[in-house]
């Protein structure tokens, strides 16, 4: 299965939840369009002054569809001779999630060096033909193959060898381009697809650097039976420095949180960790003057778009919206096909180019989703951790649909990311793709501009003070006729 998505790199933790994905993705041919696949598999000539591959019989990789329904075949490396293969290989896209699930699994057989050979020629090989940057970044993409190749070799763990793969990849250092050692992927997948419970506070929350901010509180679940409540932050864990503890644990351990309320003293509490079911949802309600509000936390849940439609035909029931925000605040990205839908509630035809070295794509929105939200004023909140797709949904409801932008720029990260499925189970995502908007405007490293700059920290506010909603609710009022 391909899927396309546009996230920022380890942004997003989620614990305690099952289902947390939504409903099962759609077939591939709802998700990209022929001429993507055909474009993503194209073998452009050998880039100078890249050494050309020589092919070795027999060694190719098909990735899994996400998620994989069983391991990657190994074929048998042992007499496997060190010239590199040339893999035919066919993209799938994969949500980038950072996450900290406890996870109990027996540790995997060591990887003989034939197979960390192959593993390492898979991940040079793919990034030398599909990267976007043909000068890759500035990067001299031979010279590195020649610097990792003993590394790899010398590498006296598995641990070690994955994280030589790590460092390679990390020389394009592009933000979006990443590996995923096998068991890492394996925690991917459960954050996806939601197939496996996970331990915890039953609680989505993402690391601001000051402490650990709640997003989202299952109900039923340790954090919600404690009255903890989104824009939480937790700064201490068992009484440690948060980044030295862990909210997941076994069931039925206790863990014990400091925890700073906007305008409240801070607080100490213990919780139970229990096993979660939960839903990421949007969160929408009515504000005063009929002004609607959605805040939309990520674009990874793979039914997001369906359910941010749902809240808005919520939003509309009782009667007609005079305004509508927005909040994109702190959202990491996700599924392409998520984009679309939620820009197709506001806007229609052509809102730029999506472009990779083999030519361009456009994005059209074909048609109009109901409920239609085309001609209610907009205004969209953004901060500087606001990247990738909801990047785009900011910059196109902008430049199309007329919206007022508020808060600071962008993170400038809107490459599109493939994810490759490679030997032994681990996961390689490489940005291939960047996007313009109809004026020619690249967003990459330069972010979306607000209309109006809030440089206030809208986390440590209460929703009540809240600079971005308050700033929005004057300025819809007397756009939408309110007083």
């Amino acid at each position: 299965m391909n899927r396309v998505l546009c996230v920022v790199i380890g942004s997003l933790v989620v614990l305690c939840l099952v289902g947390c994905a939504g409903s099962a993705p759609a077939a591939p041919a709802q998700l990209l369009e022929p001429t993507l696949v055909a474009l993503a598999t194209v073998e452009p000539a050998p880039l100078a002054p890249t050494p050309a591959l020589t092919p070795t019989a027999g060694v190719s990789v098909s990735p899994t569809v996400l998620p994989p329904s069983a391991e990657p075949t190994q074929p048998a490396l042992a007499t496997m001779t060190p010239a590199p293969p040339t893999f035919e290989v066919t993209p799938t896209t994969v949500v980038t999630v950072a996450s900290s699930i406890y996870i109990e699994a027996p540790d995997p057989p060591e990887l003989d060096l034939g197979l960390r050979q192959q593993i390492f020629y898979e991940v040079w090989q793919i990034i030398n033909t599909n990267y976007l940057y043909t000068d890759f970044g500035g990067v001299d993409w031979g010279a590195v193959r020649e610097e990792f190749e003993p590394r790899i070799e010398q590498a006296t763990s598995d641990e070690r060898f994955y994280q030589e793969i790590e460092a390679l990849v990390a020389r394009l250092d592009d933000q979006h381009s990443r590996f995923l050692p096998p068991q890492a992927a394996e925690r991917q997948d459960i954050l996806s697809s939601g197939r496996e419970e996970q331990v915890g506070i039953g609680a989505i929350y993402r690391d601001f650097g000051d402490g650990l901010l709640l997003q989202q509180v299952f109900p039923g679940g340790p954090a919600a039976r404690a009255g903890l409540q989104p824009r939480d932050r937790i700064v201490a864990i068992n009484g440690n420095f948060y980044r030295m503890g862990s909210l997941e644990g076994r069931e039925g351990s206790e863990v014990r949180l400091t925890v700073v309320r906007p305008d409240e003293p801070n607080r100490d509490i213990v919780l139970t960790r229990a096993r979660i079911e939960g839903q990421i949802t949007p969160l929408a309600q009515r504000l005063p003057g009929e002004i609607g509000y959605l805040k939309i936390t990520t674009l990874w849940v793979s039914d997001m778009d369906k359910q941010v439609g749902a809240a808005l035909a919520d939003l509309l029931e009782a009667q007609p919206l005079r305004g509508m925000i927005i909040d994109l605040r702190s959202n990491p990205g996700g599924w392409r096909s998520v984009m679309q839908g939620v820009l197709s509630h506001f806007t229609l035809g052509e809102v730029g180019a999506f472009t990779s070295r083999h030519g361009a794509i456009e994005l059209n929105i074909a048609s109009i989703a109901d409920p239609d939200m085309r001609g209610i004023p907009l205004v969209v909140l953004v901060d500087q951790r606001t990247a990738s797709y909801a990047e785009l949904i900011a910059a196109i409801l902008q430049s199309q649909a007329g919206a007022m932008v508020l808060g600071m720029p962008t993170a400038g990260n809107t490459e599109t990311i493939y994810s490759y499925e490679l030997t032994g189970g681990g996961r390689l995502w490489v940005a291939q793709e960047g996007f313009i908007l109809p004026d020619g405007r690249d967003l990459e490293d330069v972010g979306v501009q607000p209309d109006l700059a809030l440089p206030e920290d809208w986390t440590h506010f209460s929703e009540a003070n809240d600079p971005g909603i308050t700033t929005a609710l004057r300025l819809l009022s007397p756009q939408a006729g309110g007083n």
